[in-house]
């Protein structure tokens, strides 16, 4: 069976397929998506993955349609992605200034709202796990 986990596929990523797959009412089917994603053969996995997203408030799932649709924060965090691809200021940083930058994320984590505060701690644990694609992007191995 394939797997379509937060380590295989970021959270964002997904998202932003959604957005760019979906029909012209905002929503897509399992199979649909499955098969953009490459993974046509065991949709399961896309599903599976898609019902978590679901109550972390990311998915809506119409069940008499069965399709899928961001929901208003889902769409919220895509428009703000897309805002701050466009925004340099966060490369500007110096690396030591870096855990100050930190201190304010983890402090919005907590006093922000459970969709945001959801996504930060899994892009997060995308981000930093060893043996995620994150790392296989960049080229840096597991340490040893």
């Amino acid at each position: 069976m394939a797997h379509l986990t937060l380590y295989d596929f970021r959270d964002l990523d997904l998202m932003q397929m959604v957005a760019d797959q979906a029909n012209d009412q905002g929503q897509i089917s399992t199979d649909d998506l499955a098969a953009a994603l490459g993974m046509d053969e065991d949709h399961r996995a896309v599903a599976m993955r898609l019902a978590w997203m679901r109550k972390y408030g990311v998915f809506g799932f119409d069940e008499t349609t069965r399709l899928w649709s961001l929901t208003r924060g889902g769409q919220r965090v895509i428009e703000a992605n897309q805002q701050a691809a466009s925004t340099p200021a966060l490369e500007a940083v110096p690396d030591a200034a870096l855990v100050d930058v930190m201190a304010h994320v983890t402090s919005r984590y907590r006093h922000g709202d459970p969709l945001t505060a959801t996504l930060l701690r899994r892009e997060f644990a995308f981000g930093t796990r060893p043996g995620s694609v994150a790392y296989q992007r960049n080229g840096r191995k597991r340490r040893r």
